[in-house]
């Protein structure tokens, strides 16, 4: 009887603490964003190219900074890089740039990417997106995400990867 009687007066106790602890009040603002984490897909801004001619190869180049471009990246996420074409008449094509192999290539290294073209690409805007390999259901090779392969991700247009990814930049 005194062990029911003493379970009894602990669990009044306790309900009583949990009860009288609760305190409603107005929320407070909203706080910055925080950095990207690394499971975080990134996309940078736009970036003006301004290529430089190298005689010794006859191929405009340019080296750019990309910071989100990590050794994880490098390892087992992927990227991926758009131009944005203008027409004439005022109307952008937002293309990627594994569709142009044959008048650009890149090379990813830690933190830059290098491009080399086979004409001026000075004033092209360039965008890059990485995606870290969190994001990758099976391995880089041969993986997909949401069900595309890497390959298919590398050929969509821009606003397809947003859909697919999450949104970010414009």
């Amino acid at each position: 009887m005194k062990i029911s009687r003493l379970i009894l007066i602990l669990n009044s106790v306790i309900v009583m603490g949990m009860v009288g602890c609760s305190k409603k009040g107005d929320q407070g603002p909203i706080g910055p964003r925080g950095p990207a984490g690394p499971d975080s897909v990134v996309y940078s801004q736009w970036i003006t190219l301004n290529s430089t001619y190298n005689a010794d190869d006859t191929l405009f180049e340019d080296t750019l900074s990309a910071p989100s471009i990590t050794q994880g990246i490098l390892d087992s996420g992927i990227i991926l890089t758009y131009v944005n074409f203008q027409e004439s008449n005022g109307t952008y094509h937002v293309v990627p740039v594994s569709s142009l192999n044959y008048f650009i290539s890149e090379d990813y290294s830690l933190g830059q990417i290098n491009i080399i073209a086979t004409s001026d690409v000075t004033g092209l805007p360039y965008r890059y997106v990485t995606i870290p390999g969190s994001k990758i259901e099976g391995n880089k090779s041969s993986g997909t995400i949401q069900g595309h392969t890497i390959q298919e991700m590398k050929t969509m247009p821009f606003a397809e990867v947003q859909k697919i990814v999450g949104t970010g930049g414009n």
